[in-house]
């Protein structure tokens, strides 16, 4: 068996894996939340699963502490690519209001990013799922290639239950209360932790 390559192997398994009501394919709310369970993931439970080979590092962005906490330009083009090959799809969730937090970080990705990068503003907001094709990639790269165990899936289970359950904001303490050397060039470190 394969492991996950690429940090779009990653985000469609994430996509993929079950949430709180146990079914696959539960949404993930927003870009900004799909980057903070990227860095959690490869902080909490990559030792875990790599015990099975399950991933090359390469799946990994390169994440750096930015004016708002860990962030990886990757995850927003990796994202991007897989909106426009169709394997994932955007789509209007709850009250459609952008969360400060997650306006914020999409500016600095558009302020900062390179020329090259085709980022679409209407998907700031929005929560992300797998299409059919997607599914039916992940779902053959689970039983043919990708070295991902049932016990795996449950753990995957837990983790996106947590992250998608919590509020943005609650997500966020996490990551600046547990991850404080990503912080130190936050701009809204004081209005998430309150110092």
């Amino acid at each position: 068996m394969a492991s996950l390559k690429t940090t779009k192997d990653l985000i469609m398994l994430l996509l993929y894996a079950p949430g709180p009501s146990g079914d696959c394919n539960e949404p993930i709310p927003g870009q900004t939340r799909l980057m903070k369970m990227i860095f959690l993931f490869e902080k909490e439970l990559k030792k875990e699963f790599n015990k099975a080979g399950s991933f090359d590092d390469t799946v990994f962005p390169q994440f750096q502490a930015y004016d708002y906490g860990p962030y990886a330009p990757q995850v927003y083009a990796d994202l991007e690519w897989l909106v426009n090959m169709g394997f994932v799809e955007p789509f209007e969730a709850g009250s459609g209001e952008i969360s400060v937090e997650e306006q914020r970080e999409f500016d600095y990705w558009t302020a900062t990013g390179s020329e090259d990068d085709d980022l679409d503003i209407r998907q700031v907001g929005k929560s992300f799922k797998l299409t059919a094709m997607g599914m039916k990639f992940v779902t053959k790269m689970l039983s043919d290639k990708w070295s991902i165990t049932p016990d795996q899936i449950e753990v995957l289970k837990e983790f996106k239950s947590r992250c998608v359950e919590a509020s943005l904001r609650a997500l966020l303490h996490y990551v600046y209360s547990r991850y404080p050397e990503m912080t130190e060039k936050s701009k809204i470190k004081h209005d998430i932790i309150g110092s």
